[in-house]
């Protein structure tokens, strides 16, 4: 799977503009999200507005006619996030075409003038659609895929399925796997802190974890931990933002996958000073705090964090071998 997102047009219009009106704010949630598992690009096809305003979702009700009525609502915070996803127009660059992208064709229900499924195969991308009728209500979709074979000049075919994000409920089934497809694709600590911000949503690096995911020289499999806990963490504090969580805690991290035991500091360690201090690290407010909640991985190796009840976010501030106890 690529890092990219396929528009489904074919899946309006909308009968009613009442119904447009209240697929809008799902449609965001997915595509925002998607960004977050590295689906950060939308292919749109060159005949759609790549502003989207002028998309037209209902009869006479346009994308810009939702927008501006809604900007200043509770979801413009949704529509905020949604404008700085990037998008891509046409599904075929220069690059596609030389690869055969022209010869591709691809048959669904009959037909194959569906160009978004045919990018979507193409690119081995789900679709995003708007639930609007059959066949758009559904998913996987079955289609058949004819290409020329640019080696042998044969034509071939093959069966293959595409994943239609049609609603929320249908994309979070499939979070967990985009998510450790991500993770998966992460190969070294520098990138972890490069892509930070997009990674782990509701989480910061704070104090040393910085420098040390920049010269991270552990193995692999300790770096593999410290990016599921990472993730777990962020699926928490994402869902904590949210209130979906009332307030920090062990047992709705669990919820969040993270599998590793996690504790706060023993109170000889809290009442020691040096020791304390070791554990202390400054937040980007100008605010320094005891991290002493840390997940205990693999070799000794700690993950020192501290949740801030009042603003609903992670701070990490340690990620290394285990901190002296004496």
């Amino acid at each position: 799977m690529t890092d990219c997102l396929v528009f489904n047009h074919h899946s309006l219009p909308f009968e009613h503009r009442n119904a447009a009106e209240e697929a809008v704010p799902g449609f965001l949630k997915i595509c925002i999200e998607a960004k977050n598992t590295g689906l950060k690009t939308v292919l749109v096809d060159q005949t759609i507005d790549a502003s989207w305003f002028r998309l037209e979702l209902a009869p006479g009700y346009f994308w810009k006619n939702w927008h501006d009525q809604h900007q200043n609502g509770e979801t413009r915070d949704l529509i905020r996030a949604f404008r700085s996803i990037a998008t891509q127009s046409p599904f075929f660059n220069s690059d596609d075409i030389m690869e055969g992208a022209d010869l591709y064709e691809v048959m669904f229900d009959g037909c194959k003038d569906y160009g978004a499924l045919c990018a979507a195969a193409w690119h081995g991308s789900p679709l995003t659609s708007f639930e609007t009728r059959p066949p758009w209500n559904d998913s996987p979709l079955q289609v058949n895929i004819t290409r020329m074979n640019p080696e042998t000049t044969k034509i071939e075919n093959q069966n293959a399925e595409i994943q239609n994000f049609y609603s929320y409920s249908v994309f979070s089934q499939h979070l967990p796997e985009l998510l450790e497809q991500r993770n998966v694709s992460i190969s070294s600590g520098k990138e972890i802190v490069n892509r930070f911000e997009d990674l782990y949503p509701g989480v910061f690096l704070c104090g040393k974890a910085t420098q040390q995911l920049n010269n991270w020289s552990a193995s692999i499999s300790i770096l593999n931990q410290v990016k599921r806990s990472l993730l777990a963490i962020s699926q928490f504090a994402q869902k904590w933002q949210t209130q979906g969580f009332v307030t920090y805690s062990l047992y709705f991290l669990r919820e969040c996958g993270l599998a590793f035991q996690v504790s706060g500091e023993s109170k000889t360690v809290g009442n020691n000073s040096a020791l304390r201090r070791e554990r202390e690290f400054w937040l980007p407010s100008g605010r320094k705090e005891y991290f002493e909640q840390h997940v205990k991985m693999s070799a000794g190796y700690r993950l020192h964090f501290y949740p801030d009840n009042e603003k609903r976010q992670i701070y990490v501030g340690y990620i290394g071998p285990h901190l002296r106890l004496k």
